[in-house]
């Protein structure tokens, strides 16, 4: 299901709160933003790695950006599927749910299929769409609640959020979900009690 994370540059995430979501979103991270010059901000990570993140929130403390951790429900655990995903030059996307392709490339993310066989097109065909606020607000429309995502605009220096209500205000971050953060680290109102992985039949073995 994943975690996204918004800080505004004058926030801090603060180290509980990334240990936490850490434990339950193992899978990779990323982020997209600008510094407090305006620099642009981007990484991909396919492996967690705690110290790694810690030192990122430490030195990008004056930051705008939106961080992702990745708890894999489909597709592959590599760098392939890890976000934000350029859908179009200069804008990024992140996003928080699950979302139904039955015919994604091999190995990809419902986020990944999303990208590369609807919203990367549509931005290739209409120049401008993917910042257009209309069509961002009827894009929403399509998304259930489960479903959170941020589109980043680099050229704007702007953050797109969709279904940001259903999202969590959090010591001045936007939190997309604090279903998978981990309540016996840091225990949220409202937080889920119960916080187990789900993987589709074909994916369980036995030996």
């Amino acid at each position: 299901m994943c975690l996204i994370i918004h800080k505004p540059a004058q926030s801090r995430i603060p180290h509980d709160l990334l240990i936490a979501a850490a434990k339950l979103n193992e899978d990779g991270w990323g982020l997209m933003g600008h510094d407090a010059g305006g620099k642009r901000l981007l990484e991909r990570h396919a492996e967690l790695d705690l110290d790694a993140l810690l030192e990122t929130e430490e030195r990008l403390a004056y930051a705008e950006y939106a961080l992702h951790l990745r708890r894999r429900t489909r597709g592959r655990v590599d760098l392939e599927n890890t976000h934000p995903f350029e859908i179009d030059e200069g804008v990024y996307l992140m996003h928080n749910g699950t979302l139904k392709f039955e015919h994604g490339p091999a190995g990809s993310s419902d986020t990944r299929s999303l990208s590369e066989l609807v919203l990367r097109p549509l931005a290739r065909r209409y120049p401008g769409l993917l910042v257009d606020r209309e069509f961002l607000h009827l894009l929403e429309l399509g998304f259930t609640a489960q479903n959170k995502a941020i589109l980043y605009d680099f050229p704007r220096r702007r953050f797109d959020f969709l279904n940001r209500a259903a999202g969590t205000e959090f010591e001045g971050l936007w939190l997309s979900s604090i279903k998978w953060v981990d309540a016996s680290t840091l225990p949220l109102e409202g937080g889920a009690t119960i916080q187990q992985r789900d993987y589709p039949a074909r994916e369980v073995h036995f030996l």
